[in-house]
């Protein structure tokens, strides 16, 4: 494969149906597209060494977006993937604390956020957080 071949790890997947069915996901989907988008557009018509998204923008809408499905649709996420070191880590952190604490549900919390992250994003992306 040549290097200004997309890799299979960097490809977005597309979204489920049950998404687009919830105004919320389409809306924070769109909105992660579209500054991606716009992130990359400057980032190709820009010279080099210039912050095309200083505000993190790209990143915040994919946070918004897990958050946002980790609240609603827990029990549509994916399980946990076995080869996903973030996967491990969270089923892990959540094993480990278990119970009615807040500890117990942030560490819930955050394990689905991050499987959220493995149904719009591409491998490489979740496996940064």
């Amino acid at each position: 494969m040549s290097d200004d071949r997309i890799r299979p790890e960097d490809e977005w997947p597309l979204p489920p149906v049950w998404m687009w069915a919830c105004k919320e996901c389409a809306g924070l989907y769109r909105t992660m597209k579209r500054i991606q988008d716009e992130t990359e557009e400057a980032r190709l018509t820009c010279g080099p060494g210039i912050d095309f998204d200083p505000m993190d923008s790209a990143i915040g809408t994919q946070i918004a977006l897990a958050q946002h499905m980790a609240a609603t649709h827990p029990d549509q996420l994916p399980d946990w993937e076995a080869a996903c070191a973030g996967c491990t880590g969270h089923r892990d952190a959540v094993a480990r604390d278990t119970g009615s604490s807040p500890r117990a549900a942030s560490a819930t919390h955050f394990g689905n956020e991050h499987r959220a992250r493995h149904v719009f994003a591409p491998p490489s992306i979740v496996g940064l957080y």
